[in-house]
């Protein structure tokens, strides 16, 4: 499995392209922000410590790429976006963490690996407070599992995330 640290430029490593942040790139940042908060203490001022760690190593990689390429174009980053989401999941893990309980029998959030954990996270958290689509999140999230975590992390992210997605589907045909 590989890890996730502001230490590791190739970790953080996002492929330079020629246009404005998008969503993808945005929600590989917040997974990366919340896995590392995972060996953190979750205080505001920590957070803020995390964040402003990340921006550095992020600022290292750009003067990085720019030595090795004065031509390349830097993908620019919404740092609003990316902190209103993180600050926003963070007060919202007592009920994503419910959600995570109820579809993933026998396994207590203590026990799943901290890369699954980060992206459950931010996958129900995009599906029940960002409205984003099932589908996407869905299929976004078995990117990420299949880039950061194991290799049956992406079969176990998609369970869950199917039995989340039915239970909302079945919830809201009850209304």
């Amino acid at each position: 499995m590989k890890l996730v640290t502001v230490n590791s430029m190739e970790d953080l490593y996002i492929p330079i392209e020629k246009r404005l942040e998008n969503r993808s790139n945005t929600r590989n940042h917040v997974f990366n922000l919340i896995f590392q908060l995972e060996f953190w203490n979750k205080e505001k001022e920590n957070v803020l410590e995390l964040l402003y760690n990340y921006y550095e190593t992020l600022a290292i990689e750009e003067k990085f790429e720019k030595n090795n390429d004065e031509n390349i174009e830097i993908l620019k980053i919404n740092k609003k976006i990316i902190e209103k989401q993180l600050f926003d999941l963070l007060d919202k893990i007592p009920q994503i963490d419910k959600k995570i309980e109820e579809n993933s029998i026998g396994w207590e959030i203590n026990r799943i690996d901290k890369c699954n954990l980060a992206i459950l996270r931010l996958a129900i958290y995009e599906i029940l407070f960002d409205h984003i689509p099932y589908k996407v999140v869905i299929n976004e999230s078995i990117n990420l599992a299949k880039k950061y975590g194991d290799e049956k992390s992406y079969r176990y992210i998609n369970a869950i995330l199917a039995k989340v997605c039915k239970e909302i589907k079945e919830d809201n045909n009850g209304r």
